[in-house]
């Protein structure tokens, strides 16, 4: 079953939404030009890799752990702090805090710890879009600034 795609709505927050603070990352390959690891969940819906803080993890702790469950990521290097994107959960339960990171890796990904999840590799420059629209702009800010020399990557 597909799911219809998100709208503006999900990024207003009504009153007494409860906040879930989450990371996500922005994973760069420096494979025949620029890839970025894109985590395709049950359903076929391309996202990148993100997730809730559980506990007292720190933000680096966590994305280090849904790297590794959603892509089986182990070997990222964190480069550039993207910033902080809002909107609800697809539930509508939850008001999702996320703060994106810029990594990079050579590892290619093992097999993810999250049933249903894996790991795909698209080309920098012809991104699919992807579920969430704000990734899809969020993915095209790196591009651009990566294309000005922004992050000090070659």
């Amino acid at each position: 079953m597909r799911l219809p795609p998100p709208d503006a709505s999900f990024y207003v927050r009504p009153p007494g939404l409860p906040e879930r603070p989450s990371v996500g990352a922005v994973v760069l390959r420096p494979s025949d030009g620029w890839r970025v690891a894109l985590v395709i969940e049950p359903g076929e819906y391309a996202q990148l890799p993100k997730g809730g803080l559980e506990g007292s993890e720190t933000h680096e702790q966590a994305l280090r752990r849904e790297l590794h469950e959603e892509a089986g990521l182990t070997a990222v290097r964190l480069v550039a702090d993207l910033g902080v994107l809002e909107r609800q959960n697809y539930a509508r339960t939850r008001w999702q805090v996320t703060r994106y990171f810029l990594g990079v890796t050579g590892e290619a990904g093992g097999p993810a710890l999250e049933p249903g999840f894996r790991l795909e590799w698209a080309a920098l420059d012809r991104v699919p879009p992807l579920f969430w629209p704000e990734q899809t702009r969020l993915v095209e800010r790196v591009r651009a600034g990566l294309q000005r020399g922004e992050y000090g990557l070659t």
